[in-house]
Formats: structure tokens, sequence, C-alpha cells
């Protein structure tokens, strides 16, 4: 399930210059996590802390490779499905299935320790396990996890001040306005993960449109909360 890439693959960015294709990786992580699936030219250049010229070199490489495609006379870019699988990806060898059994209990107890702390402003709700680890093999790919959460106060009357002021209360530095009110988000998945490479958490939309999409493909396994629910979840998403 999870494509596994390695760590020396690199993307062209023009004159000779070449983007860790983990770096990529990464920023398309940080696109999600926003809950969007496309990028304008300037947040490209500016994450990557490059000139006009090499930023359209690397959008043009992206797109010939495959990873998203050009919108608005490629001043924006749509992530496409490789783009999406990217966002997955691993740069991580096999590891056995005791040790993403290990890492699977870790994260289920981090879960109930993250919904005890009643300074969260999540509470997770749905933990699915899908991909290799429900093969039969013993030496797998990355603990493939997708992560529902919802609201603690529902009936927030500013759920956006709440995120920023959130995220102030946490000490960190944001480089940007829409890193800051999204690191409630981000929180949870580097919460949940540990620093544990073997495990790779994909965002709960990309899930339901993943299995909407190919429904027989895609096993899973509820692991935290109702199954039922999951299965109503994509069965209404599969039905708009």
């Amino acid at each position: 399930m999870t494509l596994q890439i390695k760590n020396t693959d690199e993307v062209s960015c023009g004159a000779g210059g070449r983007i860790p294709l983990t770096e990529v990786r990464d920023f398309f992580r940080l696109i999600v996590s926003h809950h969007h699936d496309s990028f304008g030219l300037p947040y490209l250049r500016e994450q990557f802390s490059l000139s006009q010229k090499s930023a359209r070199a690397l959008a043009s490489s992206l797109v010939a490779q495959g990873y998203v495609e050009a919108q608005n006379s490629a001043l924006e870019y749509t992530l496409t499905e490789k783009g999406r699988a990217l966002v997955r990806s691993s740069a991580a060898g096999k590891v056995s299935r005791s040790t993403a059994e290990d890492a699977l209990s870790g994260l289920l107890k981090r879960v109930e320790q993250y919904n005890l702390d009643a300074d969260k402003i999540f509470t997770i709700e749905t933990v699915v396990v899908f991909g290799s680890f429900l093969g039969s093999g013993d030496k797998l790919g990355d603990l493939d996890v997708a992560v529902k959460r919802r609201d603690r106060n529902l009936k927030d009357p500013d759920r956006a001040q709440t995120a920023l002021a959130y995220a102030r209360q946490s000490g960190r530095n944001f480089s940007s306005f829409f890193d800051e009110l999204a690191w409630a988000d981000r929180e949870v998945s580097l919460f949940l993960k540990a620093r544990k490479r073997t495990i790779s958490i994909l965002d709960w939309d990309q899930f339901l449109r993943m299995a909407c999409a190919n429904p027989e493909r895609i096993p899973y396994k509820v692991v935290f909360g109702s199954p039922e629910e999951v299965a109503a979840e994509i069965r209404s998403r599969g039905s708009k």
C-alpha cells in the first residue's frame, strides 16, 4: 500500500539544482495537513526558498513526473493520485511483523493518553489499519493507519481563534499563519507517531477517498472506534 522511495531520489529544479524527493513529500504532507490538495507557485517558492525561475523548473519537473497537474496557466498545481501516493510514501526499509505490532500497540496507548488530556482541542475518534499489515507476510512496509479526529468542543463559537490560541500556547515558532492555524492537526500526527518511522499516518479524508475509489482493493481494519460508523461513512461518501 505504501509507496517506497529512496533517500537518494531527487527532483530537478533547473540549472543543475536538485531537491530530495523526501522534501517534496514533506511539502505535499504540509499541503494535505491544511486540508488542501493544491498549491500556488509562490507558496512552492517560499517553502523551498527558490528563485522564481527555479520554482517554475521544480513545478515543471513535478508535472513531468506525474505528481501534480498544472492549473490556471501554471500558477496553481493540484496533486494527482501519484502525488497523493507520495504523501503516504516511506523511505524506510522493511520491518518485521512483530515490530509493526509493537508500533500499533504503542500508537493505541498514545490514542488513549491523548484523549485523556482535557487540554487538547481534539478527540481521536477512530483509527483504522490498512496496507501490508493486513497481509500474511512477515516482512512489511510501514504500518499504514488513518486517524479520524473531531473537535472536543463541538459548540465552539470561534474554532479558528481557538486553534490559534492553542498554537500560541505551545511556545512553538511558526513560519506562516496557516502553519499556526494547522498546528493542532499536525500535533495529533506527531504525538501518535512518536518519531516512529515505522508508522505512516494518512489524513482521514484521503482514506475515505481512497476507500471509495477502490472499495475492493483497499481492505482495512478498525482498531479503535466503531466499524459500523466507518462503513457507513464510506458508503455515504461513495454515494455522493
